[in-house]
């Protein structure tokens, strides 16, 4: 379905895009009011430093799996730790400003289905783990560093 997405996509800014593909789920497109904070948590929990990409500086060692033609969202729920409820995903194009939505985890592939490949994280709301696509097809799994307490 991709190519046939591909054509009819090219037309679309990538916000259009993911808005549009959020509309056919019939889930919201707004993002949270604190976006900005809900981020920076997430990066300084996951990413070492402040890269163009996240993925390329993750903080925990991470498992990665690579799958060709970009089909690696078609194996997402074979990453993810347990059930899931709501998590957070965060688009990346060309590494420019990060979309963040509040999304049930079972709508995520098909909204990845819908869209043109894009760089993607997502993070449960616990911040225990992070999966991560990047521009190579490699899907990337991390759990959140352990914390020593004193």
């Amino acid at each position: 379905m991709k190519s046939e997405v591909t054509m009819h996509l090219n037309f679309l800014t990538f916000a259009e895009e993911i808005s549009q593909a959020l509309d056919k789920q019939q889930l919201s497109r707004v993002e949270p009011t604190h976006k900005k904070e809900i981020l920076s948590k997430i990066q300084s929990t996951f990413i070492k430093g402040n890269p163009r990409a996240w993925w390329t500086s993750l903080r925990p060692k991470p498992n990665i799996q690579n799958f060709d033609d970009n089909t690696g969202y078609l194996h997402l729920c074979e990453l993810a730790p347990k059930p899931l409820e709501d998590v957070w995903l965060i688009a990346d194009e060309d590494n420019e400003e990060k979309l963040l939505f509040s999304l049930p985890f079972k709508n995520i592939i098909s909204i990845l289905d819908d869209c043109r490949h894009f760089e993607y994280y997502i993070v449960d709301k616990q911040l225990s783990w992070m999966i991560a696509e990047n521009d190579h097809g490699d899907l990337i799994f991390c759990s959140a560093p352990e914390t020593k307490s004193n």
